[in-house]
């Protein structure tokens, strides 16, 4: 369905990896699996992006943390409707 390359980090005994996982194959989203429990290298990468925690989504090279998945549809062009639920005000 996709083009762009996504790659998911993932840890073992997750529950919330195992939902995004879900709901990425409910979404019929191809994906790469990066399980940083079974290869530490994938933790090194990871944590060389600054990023310390799973699930942790990159669309080509756009991150997106947690389960998300209406705003990795939203990077992958699939979806209008991404909407934050968390508003900041940056002045």
């Amino acid at each position: 369905m996709n083009e762009q390359e996504v790659i998911v980090y993932t840890s073992e005994n997750s529950l919330q990896c195992e939902k995004l996982l879900e709901q990425l194959n409910q979404s019929d989203i191809n994906y790469s699996e990066r399980n940083v429990t079974k290869h530490r290298k994938y933790l090194d990468e990871l944590q060389e992006e600054g990023i310390f925690g799973t699930p942790a989504t990159f669309v080509d090279k756009k991150v997106v943390l947690g389960t998300q998945i209406n705003k990795i549809k939203h990077a992958l062009g699939i979806s209008n409707h991404y909407h934050s639920h968390t508003s900041f005000d940056w002045s």
